[in-house]
């Protein structure tokens, strides 16, 4: 790596704003709190929703999926159907994608928040079965490494649940079609827990 590489990616790790749990929590509590006065459906999805199933993996925003998006100014729009706000935590101000779909993809998301499940706090979180479909869907390098975690942790996915979702959306011939695209994430999380496993066996 040259010397001007190395800048270039210090100064870009320097300017990252990486968030904690705690902080994206109370981020969403704020939004959940407005998306409640107003009869709003939301869940929380993204890195948070992977924190909070046990993967802390790097992020500097928080995902909402949405019926609506709340009467809250905003920033910009999502492409994709939705809204960016910013909200205040202490000294920090941090970005909260509220994802309202309008797009091809609408119906996962809508059934996702459906069927999201409670949080001690009240709030609510997606499933990880759904979080499996919709990081599937995504297709980006980040959301393959967290579907690949979900699916290596033990007990985590149902994956004959994952199945049944997927074909209460797109049919059961559609769901055949999703469900081979998946089989190489299976296979790879099998793989990677053995290799964990037989690591601590070591």
């Amino acid at each position: 790596m040259s010397e001007e590489e190395l800048v270039r990616r210090y100064n870009a790790a320097r300017a990252r704003r990486d968030i904690s749990t705690e902080e994206g929590l109370k981020a969403a509590e704020i939004i959940f709190e407005q998306a409640g006065k107003e009869d709003i459906e939301c869940a929380l999805a993204g890195g948070i929703a992977m924190h909070i199933y046990g993967y802390l993996r790097a992020t500097t925003d928080v995902d909402l999926l949405a019926s609506k998006e709340p009467d809250l100014p905003h920033e910009q729009k999502v492409s994709f159907g939705g809204a960016s706000y910013l909200v205040e935590v202490g000294e920090r101000r941090i970005k909260v994608d509220v994802i309202v779909r309008d797009d091809f993809f609408r119906d996962f998301y809508q059934a996702a928040l459906r069927d999201a499940q409670k949080t001690p706090d009240g709030w609510r979180v997606i499933t990880p079965e759904w979080m499996v479909i919709l990081k599937y869907l995504a297709g980006r390098g980040k959301d393959q490494l967290d579907l690949l975690w979900m699916l290596k942790e033990p007990g985590l996915v149902d994956r004959k649940k994952v199945a049944r979702l997927l074909e209460q959306v797109m049919g059961k011939t559609g769901a055949e079609v999703a469900l081979r695209g998946l089989e190489n994430f299976y296979v790879q999380a099998e793989v990677m827990r053995a290799g964990d496993e037989n690591g601590e066996r070591e």
